[in-house]
């Protein structure tokens, strides 16, 4: 069996959190427009912060209008809901325990801020100490669909000698199509189509292109697997 990297999108592949993303969350405590919405969406998923507290100063500093108490405390209670909201889908673990057990490597590449990825370890604990690479946007200062972000997590790849790498995720526009730019063979978990009805239309009329496989939820990766060779 060949050895390969395989990594995962965090948020709605491996783990589900909160109902919305913790920029509306914070854009709808705060009052903020869709443009000041996107902007602090943005900071907070590219900022190397580990405590609440850096986060409302980078609030404050691009969004100066803001009362700095209000931020502070709408900052800090969003920190702790997310730490709180994280919970692994089914099957999550097993999965990656069979991966690392057939001798290939595991990694995860997210759009995440610290909160989030708090959950995550204390949630799925044995995940994390499995995962080989980590490529996080808050670490690395660079979101999903970057290609640059794909390329690093196949240079460390090639560095473990593993000349082959997938790519698991939800997404077909931040996980699936900046992975095949990169040169990964890709796995789309499609476990919301009614979002993607667009996508599906460009996919089969041939505009964009197809995942090299696609489930609908995460407990059928192992038999998609098993079927091409790789468990």
């Amino acid at each position: 069996m060949p050895k390969a990297a395989f990594f995962f999108d965090i948020g709605h592949t491996l783990v589900t959190g909160a109902e919305a993303s913790p920029r509306r969350l914070l854009g709808a405590a705060l009052g903020l427009t869709d443009e000041q919405t996107k902007i602090i969406g943005k900071l907070i998923m590219t900022l190397p912060a580990e405590e609440p507290q850096a986060v409302s100063e980078a609030i404050a500093k691009v969004l100066p209008s803001l009362e700095p108490f209000t931020v502070a405390r709408e900052v800090c209670r969003v920190w702790y809901e997310q730490i709180a909201c994280v919970r692994e889908i089914p099957g999550a673990t097993p999965l990656i325990r069979r991966l690392k057990e057939a001798g290939h490597c595991v990694g995860v590449i997210s759009n995440i801020w610290h909160p989030f990825f708090l959950g995550f370890q204390k949630e799925c604990a044995e995940i994390n100490a499995l995962v080989d690479f980590h490529f996080l946007s808050y670490r690395t200062g660079i979101k999903k669909p970057s290609a640059s972000l794909y390329r690093q997590a196949v240079d460390a790849a090639h560095r473990q000698g593993l000349d082959r790498c997938w790519m698991i995720g939800d997404s077909y526009e931040l996980d699936i199509a900046p992975a095949r730019l990169a040169g990964m063979h890709s796995l789309w978990i499609l476990c919301r189509p009614e979002r993607e009805r667009p996508l599906l239309a460009d996919i089969l009329n041939a505009k964009k292109q197809a995942p090299d496989g696609c489930v609908p939820e995460l407990k059928d990766v192992p038999d998609f697997l098993q079927e091409k060779g790789w468990l």
